[in-house]
């Protein structure tokens, strides 16, 4: 008896190890580009809280300033994913490239960024004509600064436009009083509300524009990986779900990872509604971006957004999610 029960035991240890082995084997193994702020708390959460692991992914996470960059970098080869806002994504996909748009990850929230400003004197949009404005060049910034002029009338040489590579650059431009007014991320408007005469001005109903957010994978990554890929958007969904429901569990993952303030990482994620999805209207969003980019010369190549969009991950994870027209 005892021999036999040791026998059963050891075949079951050899079995799970096998099993072990096969599952490694067969895990989905993805370098992710994600960026600095709660944009990427998806990916972050996925990654800390064991949910990529739970869908067999083997995931490295590498950060970067902002969106753009995850964009460059999986264009370099250097990351498999990526992670931006509609006008970065316009503006990389016109360059023709491999990246391809998987789904929706997030909108900003109407406060989801705010329009501060550190001169009393400025009360509202108006009084920014002549003065100097914080921009975050490439990124879905600029183009929300665009709409914002557009909207109160403002031609391109009724303000400066000062560009800035980071957030700490414009917090730091916004303290020493090189500009006059930038757009808060959420995360950051403790550290603006300190700023001698700092007020907030409004919110993105100011622009009349609330950008959108994507992931994207290589194309080649795709035709290699095309199972992983939906296991790839249901481990973010989860990690979306998360995110929603355990707000203050999210946050503290993130801190930890960004090595930030817990109620900074908290604040962050109000920004935003995390979702996964893709609908006409996010398809819309890239191509109104787009085209609005080509005609005012930010974009130079005219594209179709829809040759870049990639459904058939999404329709398998998530079918009842798409509603895009092909």
């Amino acid at each position: 008896m005892k021999k036999y029960i040791s026998l059963t035991l050891a075949i079951f240890v050899l079995a799970a190890v096998f099993a072990g082995a096969a599952n490694a084997a067969d895990a989905l193994k993805i370098r992710v580009g994600a960026d600095s702020s709660s944009f990427s708390y998806q990916f972050r959460v996925a990654e800390g809280a064991g949910i990529f692991e739970k869908y067999n992914i083997d995931a490295e996470v590498f950060t970067f300033s902002y969106g753009i960059d995850t964009l460059n970098a999986a264009i370099l080869g250097e990351t498999d994913s990526a992670q931006a806002a509609d006008f970065a994504v316009a503006s990389r996909l016109a360059e023709g490239n491999n990246l391809r748009i998987l789904s929706h990850i997030l909108t900003y929230n109407r406060d989801g960024a705010l329009l501060y400003a550190n001169d009393p004197a400025i009360k509202g949009p108006e009084d920014l004509k002549g003065k100097k404005v914080g921009v975050q060049k490439a990124t879905v910034n600029e183009y929300v600064w665009g709409q914002f002029f557009a909207k109160h009338g403002f031609k391109p040489d009724d303000v400066e436009q000062v560009y800035l590579s980071s957030h700490a650059e414009l917090l730091a431009a916004f303290q020493s009083k090189n500009i006059d007014a930038f757009w808060v991320a959420r995360e950051n408007e403790a550290a603006a509300k300190e700023v001698d005469g700092s007020h907030k001005l409004g919110d993105y109903e100011l622009a009349g524009f609330y950008p959108r957010a994507y992931v994207l994978l290589d194309k080649d990554f795709l035709a290699k990986n095309k199972e992983g890929a939906v296991r790839f958007l249901k481990a973010l969904d989860e990690a979306t779900k998360f995110i929603n429901e355990k707000p203050d569990e999210a946050a503290e993952i993130a801190a930890k990872d960004l090595k930030i303030p817990k109620d900074a990482a908290r604040a962050g994620i109000n920004a935003y509604h995390y979702e996964i999805r893709f609908s006409d209207e996010d398809v819309k969003d890239v191509v109104d971006v787009a085209e609005w980019s080509i005609k005012n010369g930010l974009i130079r190549n005219a594209y179709d957004v829809k040759e870049f969009i990639y459904l058939d991950a999404i329709k398998e994870a998530f079918p009842d999610r798409v509603t895009v027209n092909e």
